[in-house]
């Protein structure tokens, strides 16, 4: 059995007015939807403590670089539309998120001040 996706034949189908969409059934709301998500939630979970313990988890990324829990510390900045330009370029460029590039960013410049190594 293949896992690969042939993205382009989805893409091609979904996109297809043609294509016909099967219904998802009666929809529920209020009081009945919120008894069968709880019944999913049940069977998924076990009990009502094991659903209360997941979600009570932290929700999002962990900190980067660091076993501490908590959101990381986030630094924002403006800059100017060209330099904004020339980041998307070496986005496109380098395959990286904005995220990665500017965390590099911060630390050469944290390191040619020697500041930190």
């Amino acid at each position: 059995m293949s896992t690969e996706i042939d993205y382009d034949a989805l893409e091609a189908r979904l996109t297809d007015p043609d294509y016909p969409v099967r219904s998802a059934g009666q929809v529920k709301t209020g009081d009945a939807a919120a008894a069968d998500g709880h019944a999913f939630l049940l069977r998924e979970y076990g009990s009502d403590e094991a659903i209360a313990a997941a979600m009570s988890v932290p929700r999002g990324r962990p900190r980067v670089g660091s076993p501490k829990a908590g959101p990381s510390p986030t630094v924002r900045a403006r800059i100017s539309d060209a330099d904004y330009a020339a980041f998307k370029k070496l986005e496109a460029a380098t395959g990286r998120r904005q995220s990665d590039l500017v965390r590099e960013a911060v630390h050469r410049l944290l390191v040619d001040h020697k500041l930190v190594s």
